[in-house]
């Protein structure tokens, strides 16, 4: 729906997206009813349907909303670096750990939401993109700079990382603890390493230090 023309118009949208986020994050998208939305907001009925005439569009935009989160913490790493991705991947898991192994804000939409409708399924897919797309660049300045090797493929690598992500999020959120999402990340980063140009030695490069 378009945004609201006015500030506390705004705000109100907002304060119902994220009281929607909390409730799916916590319960699932089948146990949050509009209803509950509307209670958890401090709305009437009227205003919610006002800001949102389906369910689907509220669903919608708490996907948009969960990966702006995401992204924010995301964005915090110089993900072209290795230093960076070393920094994302330990926040990651640290935030596994501080949510109580509730699993990824996105990632945990996808499966409910894949069988809600054809378009939420398509809006979760276009968020993955968004991020799978992110790194992939972060990677592609990697390979620009020659801190990864001239056969390295970014996309590839930043959608096998994700996809590790994810199923470390899955298997650690299942058992509540931290070991597999700690060992999928390892596994990301060792196979984001194999694909770095070997360093040269002084003698043939010229320099001294890092990367």
């Amino acid at each position: 729906m378009d945004r609201p023309k006015t500030s506390r118009g705004r705000e109100r949208k907002q304060a119902i997206i994220e009281a929607a986020a909390a409730l799916v994050y916590a319960r699932g998208v089948r146990a949050t009813s509009m209803d509950d939305v509307g209670r958890a907001a401090g709305v009437g009925k009227g205003q919610l349907y006002h800001y949102f005439s389906t369910r689907e569009d509220l669903l919608g935009a708490v996907v948009e909303h969960q990966l702006d989160q995401v992204m924010g913490e995301y964005e915090r790493f110089r993900t072209d670096t290795w230093k960076g991705l070393r920094g994302w991947f330990d926040a990651l898991l640290e935030g596994q750990r501080s949510r109580g192994f509730r699993g990824c804000p996105v990632g945990s939409l996808a499966a409910e939401l894949s069988a809600e409708s054809d378009e939420l399924r398509a809006c979760v897919a276009q968020a993955f993109d968004r991020w799978e797309s992110s790194l992939a660049a972060s990677l592609t300045r990697m390979k620009t700079r020659g801190a990864l090797t001239r056969s390295a493929r970014p996309h590839e690598l930043a959608q096998t990382t994700l996809a590790a992500i994810q199923g470390g999020y899955l298997l650690s959120s299942a058992a509540a603890d931290p070991r597999p999402m700690q060992r999928a990340l390892s596994a990301a980063y060792a196979r984001l390493r194999a694909a770095a140009e070997p360093k040269r030695t002084p003698a043939q490069s010229g320099l001294i230090g890092p990367d």
